[in-house]
């Protein structure tokens, strides 16, 4: 039994489990209990301690809630590695190595370069065009951006308005934004069972807990989320419900308008990231627009244009507006003019439209080429993104089938990099099939895959 060093007095004036979870980041933070150290067990530490297993899982909450441990289910409780990253990026390469890329959700190259060096070259054509660029500009962004960019995304079906709108530096950016205006260490945050993982950065550098809402084939169940919201009292709803990543699922307008109901009944805000929102040709009504002042919308060019450009937006409440505001002027000042004025450029011109529709059609061949080669091994998807999500054979183990994907170069995302914390990890993997530099990348990447998927893994017995 692992024992760990802890002294408590009832005659502190302190709670026990406070002491107890106290000591523990204590413990922690002068390197005696290492990232990864397994914790006694509940009941072992209680008569370590002479105290009652209640007290003890008081203590480990109190723990968890400090970010210094993290429950894993069905394994035990762990002291949490900071240095881990739940997402890390470590470039697409230029398709001539002998990896194969799979790891992320990046738009397909299909001429955006082009694109954007014409529109650069148009903003930079004189002085008088550039220079109200590179000067300082309200936080809120500059107003003729604003209108372009909210125009554009009335045109698209969103319910923006170019007075509750303000610039991000993305999608990232702007949960962050809410995080810091909205929350404190303590507070609850509800999401899907399988979610975004850059929450989970976020969250953890916050001191916020993630708690997973239970979700069938139209997205997250009412009935979890209900009781979800008793149990809890969350501070947010966050939601990715148009080909939601990893799952690819998207909700259907019905069950958006039951969330909805819920978190009024509630009174829940609903973070409805729309990153994934231009992919489809037609999609269900956002969020935003069933109920503009119980929603806060957020979303980005990344997937439809570019990643690196960096812009996104968001548009709360307007209750919410001023503070989102103040926390966009003291966190960057404002969103780069400069880029804000290129997606102007790129929609003015129509080239965004033109961009939209190639990087559209190419994913569609792309899923339909990827569909037709390893569909016998039960991926699910739904059409128009760019990824698909594969549940393993069920021969294969996930911690197994990643240890040799990654000893055969080749990079996919494991289901436990998308499970909330404490979360039960499926055996599945999320394979984004626009990494590949091109069709014929991805197939050869496809051909490794499949080889690993329909293979016996090979197991080493302790006897």
């Amino acid at each position: 039994m692992t024992i760990i060093k802890i002294d408590i007095s009832k005659q502190s004036g302190t709670a026990i489990y406070k002491q107890i979870a106290g000591q523990i980041s204590e413990l922690i933070n002068k390197g005696i209990l290492e990232p990864n150290h397994k914790l006694p067990t509940h009941r072992a530490l209680a008569e370590q301690l002479g105290v009652t297993v209640g007290t003890v899982t008081r203590a480990y909450a109190e723990a968890e809630r400090l970010g210094a441990v993290e429950a894993r289910v069905g394994a035990g409780t762990y002291v949490v590695d900071k240095q881990k990253g739940y997402w890390e990026f470590d470039g697409l390469g230029d398709g001539k190595s002998d990896k194969w890329n799979f790891a992320y959700n990046v738009p397909p190259s299909v001429g955006q370069n082009s694109a954007i060096r014409r529109a650069m070259v148009a903003l930079s054509e004189s002085d008088s065009s550039l220079m109200p660029l590179l000067a300082y500009q309200p936080s809120v962004g500059c107003e003729s951006h604003r209108a372009i960019v909210a125009s554009w995304l009335q045109e698209k079906g969103r319910a923006i308005k170019k007075e509750r709108f303000l610039f991000t530096s993305g999608v990232q950016h702007g949960i962050q934004m809410i995080l810091d205006t909205f929350t404190r260490s303590g507070d609850t945050i509800l999401t899907e069972t399988l979610t975004y993982p850059g929450l989970f950065s976020m969250a953890r550098h916050k001191q916020i807990t993630i708690k997973g809402v239970a979700f069938d084939s139209d997205g997250m169940l009412p009935s979890a989320l209900e009781n979800a919201c008793v149990q809890y009292q969350p501070r947010f709803v966050y939601l990715n419900p148009t080909l939601q990543n990893p799952t690819t699922l998207t909700m259907p307008t019905e069950r958006r308008e039951e969330i909805i109901e819920i978190c009024d009944r509630h009174n829940v805000y609903i973070i409805e990231d729309d990153v994934n929102g231009f992919l489809p040709e037609n999609s269900p009504v956002p969020f935003v627009n069933l109920s503009p002042e119980r929603v806060i919308h957020i979303g980005s060019f990344s997937k439809c244009l570019a990643p690196g450009l960096r812009v996104g937006y968001i548009q709360p409440p307007k209750a919410l507006f001023q503070q989102l505001s103040v926390v966009l002027k003291n966190h960057s000042w404002m969103t780069s003019p400069l880029l804000t004025g290129l997606i102007c450029e790129l929609i003015y011109s129509g080239k965004l439209d033109v961009v939209l529709r190639d990087i559209r059609s190419e994913s569609a061949q792309r899923m339909q080429s990827a569909l037709e080669y390893i569909g016998d091994v039960s991926p699910d998807t739904h059409g128009d993104g760019f990824h698909i999500w594969l549940p393993l054979p069920e021969n294969w183990r996930l911690s197994d089938f990643m240890k040799s994907a990654q000893e055969e170069n080749i990079l996919i995302k494991s289901a436990e990099q998308f499970t909330p914390p404490a979360g039960h990890i499926l055996p599945a993997i999320r394979v984004s099939l626009s990494s590949a530099v091109n069709q014929s990348q991805m197939m050869k990447g496809l051909q490794a895959l499949k080889r690993l998927l329909v293979s016996s893994p090979v197991y080493d017995f302790d006897l």
